[in-house]
């Protein structure tokens, strides 16, 4: 059987956008022993090399390998959530973001998703549901939402309208009074927010979801 272990754990490095140096500081292993695997120059590393590197992705040593398939429902930029300087923040729907942090029927537990930046206590994460915002955030690119922040001109934040059954996800404008939201999609059109309107969040960081990506 073909040996995918550098094809699969070079993705699982692109999740996060980590290079082999960051890798091997995380794992405890030599770069260049990061190096050799991810350039495909080692195609069986030892078992004590391997399980650091594991356990990092929370994964197991045959699906670095590829001789068994990734979970299905795997989040993609899920870590082992004991690693060094990473913490857990939960996956909502689009439905519990209108009602977070205070929701009053949790599932149990919440899905959840890793990360190393500094966010706020009631920090989320979203997954894109829509093509309004291609080609930057594809249909099912995970979001990092920090709820305590205000958004600025041309960041990107979820803002729920008065109105609306969801909320959305959009580039925001500032000019003068005028507030924008903008999508990248040119096929849908930039709104003005003249309707009272809260923001959810401002987004810190976006995770593309390889496993859809064709």
């Amino acid at each position: 059987m073909k040996n995918h272990l550098h094809t699969i754990l070079k993705g699982l490095m692109a999740e996060l956008g980590i290079n082999e140096s960051e890798l091997a500081r995380r794992t405890g292993i030599g770069q260049p022993v990061v190096h050799r695997i991810c350039s495909g120059e080692t195609d069986n590393p030892k078992v004590a090399t391997l399980s650091p590197i594991a356990n990092f992705f929370a994964v197991s040593i045959d699906q670095l390998f590829g001789t068994e398939p990734l979970p299905p429902d795997r989040i993609p930029g899920t870590f082992n959530p004991d690693a060094q300087g990473w913490r857990q923040i939960p996956l909502l729907s689009w439905e519990q973001v209108l009602f977070w942090p205070s929701l009053t029927q949790k599932p149990s537990p919440l899905p959840t998703v890793s990360t190393d930046i500094e966010l706020s206590q009631h920090a989320y994460a979203l997954t894109v549901r829509d093509t309004t915002m291609e080609p930057r955030f594809p249909e099912g690119t995970v979001l990092l939402v920090d709820p305590e922040l205000s958004p600025s001109s041309l960041d990107f934040a979820i803002v729920h309208i008065e109105g609306q059954h969801l909320p959305n996800f959009k580039q925001v404008l500032i000019d003068g009074e005028h507030t924008i939201l903008k999508p990248l999609n040119p096929d849908f059109k930039t709104l003005l927010l003249d309707k009272p309107h809260k923001f959810l969040g401002v987004m810190i960081q976006s995770r593309m979801d390889f496993k859809k990506k064709k």
